[in-house]
């Protein structure tokens, strides 16, 4: 019986297209969610209730590395969930697909330490914010920001090689609270692809917005508006008002978690 079966511990990697979605994080209210949509689905193939638990009770529940806002997409989430199953992770991997919707895939899974847990045991995330720069196009939207001017890469470049180290990023997120706003930023890259540009963040950890802050600055920046000094200064003052709004999440992509 599955009630005698050890519980196992399972680490799964999904894609998603963030726009019809509230976010990664299951919320009072019957939003649609990430979290939501694959408990639905994964909880009846490993024989965990996903009706309301009972008092006292947790429930079968999957935790995820990153909780990604409203319409932010992933390649690479990672997720952790504990069942009493007797299928292989590449059988729950493949009923899983055949049972979620077409915006969320999972592409890989498989078994790790019973105390592994997704959120805690990361290093590090790597996002992607992505910039359209070629004819508007209505398929890019949902997932890049159309730009219409000539973008300078080279002063992009040098800017964004100022968040790079440990700082106090008052001045790029929007939460209005933060015990502490230091994060340390390993890497930030701007790459041409095709009609695009790529902004690649990796660091060990993002306060609220902060990517798509980040992003909005390298963006004023590559239009002349910014100038690359502009980041020193905001990190050194911490002023928020000193740099511009968040962009939108439709360019912004989870593209791997680093464990």
């Amino acid at each position: 019986m599955l009630s005698r079966m050890p519980r196992r511990n399972f680490l799964a990697i999904f894609s998603y297209d963030g726009t019809d979605f509230s976010g990664w994080q299951r919320l009072p209210g019957g939003e649609r969610s990430v979290q939501g949509v694959i408990e639905a689905a994964l909880g009846p193939l490993v024989g965990e209730a996903t009706l309301p638990p009972a008092p006292g009770c947790l429930g079968f529940e999957i935790v995820g590395a990153s909780r990604t806002d409203a319409g932010v997409h992933a390649e690479g989430q990672a997720a952790s969930f504990h069942a009493r199953t007797s299928l292989s992770p590449d059988q729950i991997a493949a009923a899983l697909n055949l049972a979620l919707p077409s915006d969320v895939r999972c592409t890989s899974c498989r078994e790790v330490d019973p105390r592994f847990h997704a959120r805690y045991r990361a290093k590090g995330k790597i996002y992607r914010y992505r910039l359209h720069t070629g004819k508007s196009d209505p398929a890019a939207r949902r997932v890049s920001l159309q730009v219409d001017e000539r973008l300078d890469l080279s002063a992009m470049g040098a800017a964004a090689r100022l968040f790079v180290g440990e700082h106090d990023f008052r001045a790029f997120t929007n939460a209005h609270e933060q015990k502490d706003p230091t994060r340390r930023i390993d890497e930030v890259r701007v790459e041409r692809s095709g009609e695009f540009v790529d902004l690649y963040f990796r660091g060990s950890g993002f306060l609220y917005n902060q990517v798509r802050i980040m992003a909005a600055a390298l963006l004023e920046v590559g239009r002349g508006r910014l100038k690359p000094e502009a980041i020193a200064r905001a990190l050194e003052s911490k002023d928020r008002a000193s740099i511009p709004g968040a962009l939108g999440p439709y360019g912004l992509c989870l593209v791997v978690v680093l464990f």
